[in-house]
């Protein structure tokens, strides 16, 4: 087996429904964990206090690393879920104590979300062990928390959200289009900064305020990836953002190597993405969901599109010349946490061990009514 899987020792049933096993895979110095939720494990009890979840997730997740081999100097992004905006005042205080260093911090996204039953926060973490964190600034643009604009240790470069904020300045663009671009040319900016190109970037995050502009930022993705076969991997998302924005992105790249692009016969997104993109060692799918490869038709009923999307996720390893033995990482879209307790039955297909499985993380964005269950695999590929 090729993952390294290390586990926090929360009984089975003190986890709400919705939250996976809290683990973190280790593969050679990569190290991604499951969600990490605010839940004492001696006890099992959830803190009624939503200050005191947050605290104790920064707990847990500094637990869990440690197991996995690594420290908070070798995270690269911790991704915050939370339900509301109410729960961001709660991030900054366990943040600073784990990372006081005003210079050397990693990349932090929060991402609104429903979570499971009494649970406020849940923290995601990739780490890179053993190479030196190098924060990464953007003349003329920065956060209002302390965060940087993102992070690289060593070939490995994960951002924070972009706004699109004009650099000359610091607020935003006017206009839906001209923010489009704006965000994009930001992720140049910041790439530039990391000592790469947007030709390294493996995978982005897409924001949206309103997806009557999708057909828009779709337009300024293919004139800045023209080339099929050689784009990142996306995920685009209707989303609440401030007032005055319509797009916030997110990116992750591997500099120093050559972009692959994989698909699976019969099987395609509407707009120009590819099924997953590699970048050295490291793979990320864009949204997979429930196809049939023999029409290109999405399936009806959770029970037919698990059966398609873990078929998918299976050719898209091996177009990728690996297998689900290469994944590391799962985020599971679902539209009912109900449906979480069927899928992790169903992911033993793929992952016969659910001890030795990849890290998990279930998740309820707004999908369209008929989807049941999406995947976003992020796999290490030698």
């Amino acid at each position: 087996m090729k993952r390294t899987v290390v586990h926090l020792p929360f009984g089975e049933n003190t986890l709400p429904m919705g939250q996976p096993p809290v683990s973190a895979v280790r593969m050679g110095d990569l190290v991604f964990t499951s969600s990490v939720p605010g839940i004492d494990p001696s006890t099992g009890d959830i803190p009624s206090d939503m200050e005191a979840q947050f605290a104790l997730a920064f707990v847990n997740l500094r637990a869990l690393l440690e197991r996995a081999g690594a420290t908070p100097d070798d995270i690269g992004l911790i991704t915050v879920y939370t339900p509301g905006r109410e729960g961001r005042i709660f991030i900054n205080k366990p943040w600073l104590e784990m990372f006081p260093d005003d210079h050397n911090r990693p990349a932090r996204k929060t991402n609104h979300a429903p979570l499971p039953s009494g649970l406020q926060v849940q923290l995601q973490a990739t780490a890179v062990v053993g190479a030196k964190r190098q924060a990464i600034g953007v003349p003329g643009l920065k956060h209002k928390d302390p965060l940087p604009m993102g992070a690289r240790l060593g070939p490995y470069v994960f951002s924070s959200v972009f706004a699109p904020e004009d650099p000359a300045t610091g607020k935003p663009v006017e206009g839906a289009l001209a923010q489009i671009e704006r965000a994009f040319d930001n992720g140049a900016l910041f790439m530039k900064q990391a000592g790469g190109t947007e030709g390294d970037i493996t995978h982005y995050w897409v924001f949206m305020q309103d997806f009557k502009w999708q057909a828009d930022m779709v337009a300024e993705w293919v004139e800045r990836w023209p080339t099929f076969g050689d784009r990142p991997a996306r995920k685009t998302l209707p989303y609440e953002l401030p007032a005055n924005s319509e797009i916030q992105l997110q990116l992750t790249a591997v500099l120093g190597a050559t972009r692959t692009n994989f698909e699976v016969p019969g099987v395609g997104h509407h707009d120009p993405i590819p099924m997953a993109a590699r970048v050295g060692p490291l793979l990320q799918s864009s949204g997979i969901y429930g196809i049939d490869p023999a029409d290109g038709q999405v399936v009806d009923g959770r029970d037919r599109q698990t059966d398609m999307v873990q078929l998918i996720t299976r050719g898209v390893m091996e177009q990728a010349g690996g297998s689900p033995d290469d994944i590391a990482a799962l985020t599971v879209m679902v539209q009912d946490f109900a449906d979480v307790s069927y899928v992790r039955e169903r992911l033993r297909e793929l992952f016969p061990d659910p001890e030795r499985g990849p890290a998990l993380h279930f998740v309820k964005y707004r999908m369209p009514d008929k989807w049941h269950v999406q995947f976003h695999v992020t796999a290490v590929l030698e």
